[in-house]
C-alpha cells in the first residue's frame, strides 16, 4: 500500500476549461477529500469522503437573514443540544448555515455534516463527523481522525472518547451541525451520537436538524436545561420577513397588502412563499397564487408540478427528471447521465439564477442539490414517465462515480441499475485496499447491499468477505464462509463459469490457507493454525504483504502453543522487521506471537520486552486507544502484574476494556480480563473483579471459546472460595465440566492451558472440600504436563496450589521442596503475585521454607522471599464490595428495574442469577440489558455498570 490519507481538507485536482457559449466553470477530477490509495497491479483506487457533505450549502439567491431568530436562540454555547425540528421547506438548512456563519465570525471550531442514506453506517459516520471537525485549519479531533484512519478495527466509541477528550482540552468553543440527521436509522448511530451528548464536555455542542422526532435519549437533557428546541413555529418567516423575500426574489414587485396575502395563505412557509414568487412570475396576480394555493386538492406534490414544472421549457424539464436520479449533481456528472455535451452547466446555472428549488453546495458552484420537495416532485414524475430509462441512467451515473473513485455511490447506481456485476466488481476492486489497512467494517457494510447470490457468483468477493469476518472476530461465520469457499475453488468454477487459471494456480489457495489459518488461530485451534499457516506461507510468494503477515502470524501461534520454542527463535532471526505504518496491525500482532511464546518457555523478562516494544510502536504509530494497542497491553499487564508493578498495570488498562472485549483474539482478553480483575479485587473491590470476569466469560460462551471460559473460571472460583462462597464455585466448576470435550485432543497444542485451568478449578475445589489426595492428584497431573512441554511460568503456578495441597494433606517436606521449585524459577523471572494470590496458605509456607534448610542451599536469595513476604503484608484485605453508595448517582435515563439490574452485575453476578435474585426469567435479564445497553449507548456490561452508577474513574 502505497500513500496514505491526506489531511482531511485536501481537494482533487481541477481542470478549468472554457465551454461553449463563453460559460466558466471548473470541474474536480474527483470530489476530494480523505483518500486511501493503494497501487493493486497497474490500477491505484481511492475510497473518497464527499467535501460537499462537509460543508454548509452555499446561500439560497435572495436569502433573508434571520436575525431575529438568531438573536433570539443567542450562540448556543450554553446549552449542549439544539434540535431544529420541521418539516421540509420551512429553511432548517439555510438557518443552520447562517447559524454556522455566525459561529466562525467569532472564532469557534464548526463542522457541518449533510447526512443521507448512505451514512447510516456507524464507520462511514464516525468518519465523516471527525472529517467535518478537523477539516479546516483550526479544526479539533486529528489524533482521533488519526486513530480511525490507521487502525479502523478500533471501536467507533473508543475514536469518539478520543475526540470529546480532545474538545476538552482545545480551549475553544466547538460545535457540531448534523442536518438531516432523521435519515438514519441504525441503533448504532444513535449510541453513537447518545454517548457524544452524554459525555459532551462543556465546550461540545451538537446542532440537529431533522424533519421529524430523532429517536434519541432527550430526557435528561430536557430536565437539565441543556436542550434547546426550535420547531416549525419558530421557522416560520414574519410578515416583514416575506416582503424582504419578495423584494430579494426579483420576481413581481409586490404591496405590503398582496405581501400579507400571500404570508397568510403559506403561513410563513419558506418554501410555500418561494412557490408563490414562481407563480407570480406567470401570472403577477397575489390574489390568483392565493387562490390556487389554498384550493390545491392535491397536496404540495402535485402543485410543484402545476406551478414549477409546468412552466418550464422542455430541455430543462428534461433534464431536471433525468438528474433527479442524482443526489448531488456537477455538471461533468450530469453530462454523463444525460448522454453526451448536455451542456450542462448552463441548465444548472439557469436554475440556480431562477431560484427553482436548487442550491449549491460550494462556494465554487461546482456541486448543486435539488431541494428535498423538489426532488420528491421530480422524482415521482420520473418514474411514470421515464420508468424504462431509469436502470440506463442509474448505470451512466454509476460509471461517471467510478471514473471519479467514487465508489460507495457508484455501487448504490449500480444496483439501482440493475449492473449488479459491474457493483460487485466496484466492491472487489476496493476490498483489498479496505482489508490492507483492517478497514472491515467499511467492507461488511459495502457487501451487505449487494445481492447474496452476486456475492455467491464472486470467490474473491467471498474470500475478502471471509477475511473480514475473520479479523471482526465473528469466526463461525468466517468458518462456514470458507468451508464452502473451498468446495467451489477444488470445483475450479463459480456459478459464474469457471475461474481463470493464474487464480486457481497462483494467489488464491495461498489467502484460503492464510484466512483459514488466522480462523484456527482466533479459534484457538493452534495445530490447524500451524498446519495451514505453514501452507500459506509456502505459496503466499505472489500474495499482499499483510496476507504473508497474517499466514507467519498463525504459524507463530501454532508454534508458540506447540512448545516449539526454538522454531519460533529461527523464524524470529529470519523475518523482516516492521513493514510501516500501512500494516501497523499484522505487524503488532505478529510480534505479539513472539512474546506469547517467550512467555509460554516461562522467559518473564523477555516477554515483557517482546509486548512493551510491541506497545510503544503501536501508540506512537496509530494511539493508545487503538486496537493494535490494545492486542500487547492486555499480556503486558499481565506480566507487570506478576511482578507486583501495580501503577503500571493501572496506566495499562485504564480505559481498554471495551476495545479488549470488542476487538481483541482471545489470548489478549483474557491476559486483560484476569490482570483487570486481579487488579480490582488487590483493592478488595471483589465485586468488580467478579464483573468483569463474568462478562469475559459470556462474551467467551457466545464467541466458543473455551480457553478464556476456564481461564476466567480460575480466578471466579479462587475469588469465591476466598469470599467463602462454597455454592457459587461448585456452580461454576458444574458448568465448565459440562463445556470440557470428554476426550482430550491430540495433539493438544493452546488446549493444554485449557485443560490445566480446568484441572487447575477441580483441584481448588477439593481443597476447599478436604478431598486433598484427589487435589494433589490433580495438580501434580498438571504440573508433569506442563514440565514435559517446557511451560516454566505455568508449571510454577500449578506448583503453588500443588505444595499448598501438600501441606494440608500432612506431607510438609514435599510441599516445601514443590515451593522450592517454584522459588528458583520466580526469582530471575520476577514472579510474585502468583504466590501473593493464593494468600495466606502461600505465605505461611514461605516462611516455613525460609526457616527450613531449603532457604539455605545454593542458587536463590534469602531476600527473594522477603520480597514475597513484603508483598504479601502490602496486599489489602479481601472485601464484598458494595454498590449502596452508588445507586444515589444512576442515570435518570433508567427505570428503577434496570438500576435494580444493574447494582447485581456490579456484583459479579451472571444473567441467571440476577434472574435468580429477582424471581424473573432470564430471558427478561436479557431484555432488560438490551434496553440498558440502548439507553446508555455502550455495548458491555462493564460499561453499563460505571455509567448506570455513576463510577467516578471508569472502568480499567
Amino acid at each position: 500500500m502505497s500513500g496514505g490519507w491526506p489531511c482531511a481538507g485536501a481537494r482533487g485536482g481541477v481542470a478549468c476549461t472554457d465551454p461553449p457559449g463563453g460559460w466558466r466553470r471548473a470541474e474536480p477530477q474527483h470530489d476530494g477529500g480523505m483518500t486511501v490509495a493503494m497501487d493493486t497491479g497497474a490500477e491505484r483506487w481511492k475510497l473518497s469522503l464527499i467535501q460537499t457533505k462537509m460543508s454548509p450549502p452555499r446561500p439560497p439567491r435572495g436569502r433573508v437573514h434571520r436575525r431575529a431568530l438568531l438573536k433570539s436562540v443567542g450562540t448556543g454555547i450554553d446549552r449542549s443540544l439544539t434540535l431544529v425540528i420541521a418539516p421540509a421547506g420551512f429553511g432548517k438548512t439555510t438557518f443552520l448555515a447562517e447559524w454556522c456563519e455566525l459561529l466562525r465570525s467569532r472564532r469557534h471550531v464548526v463542522g457541518w455534516l449533510s447526512l443521507d442514506g448512505e451514512d447510516d453506517d456507524v464507520q462511514q459516520f464516525g468518519a465523516y463527523v471527525l472529517a467535518s471537525l478537523c477539516r479546516e485549519e483550526n479544526g479539533v479531533g486529528r489524533r482521533a481522525e488519526e486513530l480511525l484512519r490507521n487502525d479502523p478495527l478500533t471501536p467507533v466509541r473508543t475514536v469518539m472518547s478520543v475526540l470529546l477528550n480532545e474538545i476538552a482540552g482545545c480551549g475553544r468553543q466547538v460545535f457540531l451541525v448534523l442536518d438531516d440527521f432523521d435519515r438514519l436509522k441504525s441503533k448504532q448511530v444513535r449510541a453513537t451520537v447518545t454517548r457524544l451528548m452524554r459525555y459532551a464536555p462543556p465546550n461540545f455542542h451538537l446542532l440537529v436538524g431533522v424533519r421529524s422526532e430523532t429517536g434519541l435519549e432527550l430526557a435528561s437533557f430536557q430536565t437539565q436545561d441543556q436542550l434547546l428546541r426550535i420547531d416549525a413555529s419558530g421557522l416560520r418567516f414574519s410578515a416583514d420577513d416575506a416582503q424582504l423575500f419578495f423584494q430579494q426574489s426579483g420576481g413581481t414587485a409586490l404591496d405590503r397588502a398582496s405581501v400579507d396575502l400571500l404570508h397568510g395563505a403559506t403561513e410563513g412557509w419558506v418554501a410555500g412563499l418561494q412557490l408563490a414568487a414562481l407563480a407570480l412570475r406567470e401570472t403577477g396576480d397575489a390574489a390568483a397564487t392565493v387562490r390556487d394555493l389554498a384550493g390545491n386538492r392535491f397536496g404540495v406534490g402535485n402543485y410543484f408540478e402545476e406551478a414549477v414544472l409546468a412552466h418550464l421549457s422542455p430541455a430543462i424539464l428534461q433534464f431536471m427528471l433525468r438528474t433527479s436520479i442524482l443526489d448531488r449533481l456537477s455538471p461533468s456528472l450530469c453530462d454523463a447521465v444525460m448522454g453526451g455535451d448536455a451542456r450542462s452547466w448552463e441548465k444548472l446555472d439557469w436554475l440556480e439564477q431562477h431560484n427553482v428549488f436548487i442550491r449549491a453546495l460550494d462556494d465554487e458552484r461546482r456541486w448543486f442539490r435539488f431541494h428535498a420537495l423538489m426532488s420528491d416532485a421530480l422524482r415521482r414524475r420520473a418514474d411514470r414517465q421515464l420508468l424504462a430509462q431509469l436502470p440506463e441512467l442509474h448505470r451512466r451515473a454509476s460509471q461517471w462515480f467510478a471514473s471519479e473513485q467514487l465508489w460507495p455511490e457508484a455501487v448504490r447506481h449500480a444496483l439501482s441499475g440493475g449492473a449488479m456485476q459491474q457493483a460487485a466488481s466496484f466492491v472487489e476492486n476496493c476490498a483489498m485496499t479496505l482489508l490492507d489497512r483492517s478497514d472491515v467494517h467499511t467492507l461488511l457494510g459495502w457487501i451487505a447491499r449487494l445481492p447474496p447470490e452476486l456475492v455467491n457468483q464472486r470467490l474473491r468477493l467471498r474470500l475478502v468477505k471471509a477475511w473480514a469476518l475473520a479479523l471482526s472476530l465473528n469466526t463461525g461465520e468466517a468458518t462456514r464462509a470458507v468451508e464452502t469457499l473451498m468446495v467451489d475453488l477444488a470445483a475450479g468454477h463459480t456459478d459464474a463459469g469457471p475461474l481463470p487459471a493464474t487464480d486457481l494456480q497462483t494467489s488464491l489457495p495461498a489467502e484460503v490457507n492464510a484466512v483459514s489459518a488466522i480462523i484456527a488461530a482466533l479459534a484457538d485451534d493452534s495445530p490447524r493454525a500451524l498446519a495451514l499457516g505453514r501452507a500459506a506461507a509456502e505459496s503466499a510468494s505472489s500474495a499482499p504483504p499483510w496476507v504473508r503477515r497474517f499466514a507467519e502470524t498463525a504459524q507463530l501461534f501454532g508454534l508458540a502453543h506447540g512448545c516449539q520454542f526454538d522454531e519460533v527463535r529461527r523464524m524470529q532471526s529470519l523475518l523482516p522487521g516492521s513493514s510501516g505504518d500501512t500494516l501497523i496491525f499484522a505487524d503488532v500482532y505478529r510480534t505479539c506471537m513472539f512474546g506469547l511464546s517467550a512467555l509460554n518457555e516461562g522467559l518473564l523478562p523477555e516477554a515483557t520486552q517482546i509486548y512493551a516494544s510491541a506497545l510503544a510502536r503501536a501508540e506512537e504509530t496509530v494511539g493508545r486507544e487503538s486496537v493494535a494497542a490494545a492486542l500487547p497491553a492486555g499480556p503486558l499487564a499481565a506480566l507487570l502484574y506478576e511482578r507486583n508493578d501495580l501503577a503500571a498495570v493501572r496506566r495499562l488498562l485504564v480505559g481498554r476494556t471495551v476495545i479488549a472485549m470488542e476487538a481483541c483474539p482471545l489470548g489478549s482478553l483474557l491476559f486483560h480480563c484476569q490482570a483487570a480483575a486481579n487488579l480490582h479485587a488487590r483493592g478488595g473491590d471483589n465485586g468488580s473483579a467478579m464483573m468483569i470476569l463474568e462478562e469475559a466469560r459470556q462474551l467467551a460462551t457466545a464467541r466458543q471459546w473455551l480457553r478464556v471460559r476456564a481461564g476466567c473460571d480460575t480466578d471466579l472460583v479462587r475469588l469465591n472460595l476466598r469470599l467463602n462462597r462454597l455454592a457459587k464455585a461448585r456452580d461454576i466448576a458444574a458448568e465448565l465440566d459440562a463445556l470440557m470435550p470428554a476426550q482430550l485432543p491430540s495433539p493438544m497444542g493452546s488446549f493444554l492451558q485449557t485443560w490445566a485451568s480446568y484441572r487447575t478449578v477441580k483441584a481448588r475445589l477439593a481443597i476447599a472440600e478436604g478431598r486433598l489426595e484427589e487435589a494433589v492428584a490433580l495438580l501434580e497431573g498438571v504440573c508433569e504436563r506442563l514440565d514435559a512441554a517446557g511451560m516454566r511460568y505455568l508449571e510454577a503456578g500449578a506448583s503453588l496450589l500443588l505444595a499448598v495441597a501438600l501441606e494440608k494433606s500432612g506431607a510438609g517436606d514435599a510441599a516445601l521442596s514443590t515451593l522450592d521449585r517454584a522459588l528458583r524459577y520466580a526469582q530471575p523471572n520476577q514472579m510474585v503475585n502468583s504466590f501473593v494470590d493464593e494468600g495466606e496458605p502461600v505465605q505461611v509456607l514461605v516462611q516455613a521454607w525460609q526457616r527450613s534448610d531449603w532457604s539455605m542451599a545454593p542458587g536463590i536469595g534469602h531476600g527473594f522471599a522477603t520480597q514475597l513476604l513484603d508483598a504479601f503484608a502490602g496486599a489489602a484485605a479481601p472485601q464484598s464490595g458494595s454498590t449502596s453508595a452508588l445507586a444515589g448517582a444512576a442515570s435518570n435515563l433508567l427505570s428503577a428495574r434496570e438500576i435494580e439490574v444493574i447494582q447485581h452485575i456490579s456484583r459479579g453476578l451472571s444473567n441467571k442469577e440476577v434472574a435468580r435474585a429477582l424471581k424473573v426469567a432470564p430471558e427478561t435479564i436479557k431484555w432488560h440489558l438490551k434496553n440498558i445497553f440502548e439507553k446508555l449507548g455502550v455495548g458491555t456490561r462493564t460499561e453499563a455498570v460505571h455509567i448506570g452508577l455513576g463510577l467516578a474513574n471508569g472502568p480499567v
